[in-house]
């Protein structure tokens, strides 16, 4: 009899699924939660910690002088969303905002400044947030800002 076989007819045996969890544990720390969910936003939109390529949960758990997981655990119950999409959105927000300061900027300038380590990422969450690719964005922002020619010009180029 060889090996496959013989692991093959064993039939693993998994633990029981609970039926549904318990979060009865939530209620007690709900309070504590928002505060600490609110006093992270606030904190986030005043320093702009984000902007940091290199910034973790742990460096904004360290600067609220909270636990990580608490912190993360508040975040996500909180908000709906894990901590790196709450950077993420922030570093998108920041990024729209300087495309449309100046619109001829690089994509790759814009993606550096706004926290992101590389450009693949940057594009995937701009993508997921916006609803468009950054270049589509940026020519679409080029388009509004660029002004008209006067009316006599505009006879003259027709």
């Amino acid at each position: 009899m060889n090996l496959f076989a013989f692991f093959r007819r064993r039939k693993p045996s998994l633990p029981p699924r609970p039926a549904s969890p318990d979060l009865s544990y939530l209620e007690d720390h709900a309070p504590a939660m928002t505060k600490l969910y609110e006093r992270a936003l606030a904190l986030m939109e005043e320093k702009r910690p984000w902007l940091d390529g290199n910034f973790c949960v742990g460096h904004l758990a360290k600067r609220l002088f909270c636990n990580r997981a608490f912190l993360s655990r508040a975040i996500n119950i909180c908000s709906g969303h894990n901590f790196r999409w709450l950077v993420n959105y922030y570093r998108i927000v920041y990024a729209s905002d300087l495309m449309k300061k100046d619109p001829h900027m690089k994509v790759e300038e814009v993606a550096k400044m706004s926290g992101f380590n590389t450009l693949p990422t940057f594009n995937y969450s701009f993508k997921l947030l916006m609803k468009e690719r950054p270049s589509e964005y940026q020519a679409r922002v080029r388009s509004e800002s660029t002004p008209r020619p006067p009316s006599r010009w505009r006879a003259l180029l027709q």
